[in-house]
């Protein structure tokens, strides 16, 4: 399998489920011999708190300030980026806009989770498994369209809300998939709650990976979405050890094309 050179996917402790210094990340992007990469920690949102989830609305400018101090300190030996992992919430793409305009960040990614409704957070898993598979398409499909995003986090996250792989989940798939080529979006081989938790029963005999979802990428595979891949690290040893044989699994069960030497930028 060809190098990686890159991970765009990664988070620091002013989420509050991360940990590490922001420079610790940096040391081990370049253990793992990236070329490039790029912090984009839980979108940080003017007026509205969520801890355990995103930094609180001071942490905004020590963010930027701190990851681009690391750019200019590591210019000679990595490519370092700025950025955030953003849902798609109506209430906050003005926002999203204007950090992309006035440059603060280098980029957005799209990551849904949760949504608002009223400004107070419904999480998918809240709701029964249909409902929450096509809510979760819906946003990120609407989500892909804005045009503010470089590309789909864990666009097959549905499956954390379903353990069976029926019509809906497979209808909700090819939405989703059918969106990234329209939109010209790359969906992401996301590493990381395979690489805590490993794989799972589905339907009582399949032992997949929740995420990645060996059948999602097998529909992928058969199309002509683009593929990267995300370390999704919230700790410096996930970017040291992301779990490349997670993605090698992927690949060989899938067949599908990832591109190896992405450019945010």
């Amino acid at each position: 399998m060809p190098k990686i050179n890159y991970c765009y996917h990664s988070h620091t402790y002013r989420c509050g489920h991360a940990k590490g210094s922001d420079e610790d990340y940096i040391k081990a992007a370049l253990k793992f011999g990236l070329k490039n990469y790029g912090v984009s920690d839980h979108v940080i949102l003017p007026g509205y708190s969520q801890p355990g989830m995103r930094g609180a609305g001071y942490e905004l400018d020590g963010y930027l300030s701190s990851i681009r101090a690391l750019a200019k300190k590591y210019a000679k030996q990595l490519n370092v980026y700025v950025g955030f992992e953003c849902e798609y919430m109506p209430e906050f793409l003005d926002y999203y806009r204007d950090l992309l305009a006035t440059h603060k960040v280098d980029y957005l990614i799209l990551g849904q989770h949760m949504y608002l409704e009223d400004m107070s957070v419904r999480w998918y898993m809240d709701f029964d498994s249909e409902t929450a598979v096509k809510k979760y398409t819906e946003h990120l499909i609407l989500g892909m369209k804005t045009g503010l995003f470089k590309y789909v986090a864990h666009p097959d996250l549905f499956m954390g809300f379903s353990y069976h792989w029926g019509e809906v989940e497979k209808a909700c798939a090819k939405k989703i998939i059918d969106t990234a080529i329209e939109c010209k979006m790359p969906l992401e081989i996301n590493l990381c709650h395979a690489r805590i938790y490993g794989k799972r029963m589905i339907a009582g005999y399949y032992s997949y990976y929740q995420y990645p979802f060996t059948p999602f990428w097998e529909m992928v595979a058969k199309s002509k979405a683009k593929v990267v891949v995300g370390f999704d690290a919230h700790l410096p040893a996930d970017v040291a050890k992301p779990g490349i044989e997670i993605l090698e699994d992927v690949i060989k069960e899938t067949g599908v094309k990832v591109d190896f030497d992405y450019k945010i930028n």
